[in-house]
């Protein structure tokens, strides 16, 4: 007889799998002749992500900002990058 783990560890696995044949990153260039490396879409093409970690307080009033202004949350968050940047006498470079 299966045991209620062993049952809950089948399900587990046979959602895994499906979930697996989506393939995270693997996407590839609707266009033929692809070359086999990953879909990046146009407007992130020479572009980097970065990830940080703010109080959700912060994320709330930054939501906020772009509802009222209609100014996309990427546009205001390259805004304080180039106002960091110019702090310290760098470049303002972001977009």
């Amino acid at each position: 007889a299966m045991t209620k783990k062993q049952a809950g560890d089948k399900d587990r696995d046979g959602i895994l799998g499906t979930l697996r044949r989506f393939g995270r990153g693997k996407v590839l260039a609707p266009s033929a002749g692809n070359d086999g490396k990953p879909y990046v879409a146009p407007s992130r093409k020479n572009r980097k992500s970065i990830t940080t970690w703010q109080d959700e307080a912060a994320l709330k009033e930054l939501r906020a900002i772009s509802a009222e202004t209609g100014i996309s949350q990427q546009e205001l968050i390259a805004d304080g990058i180039n106002y960091v940047l110019a702090k310290y006498r760098k470049r303002s470079v972001a977009r």
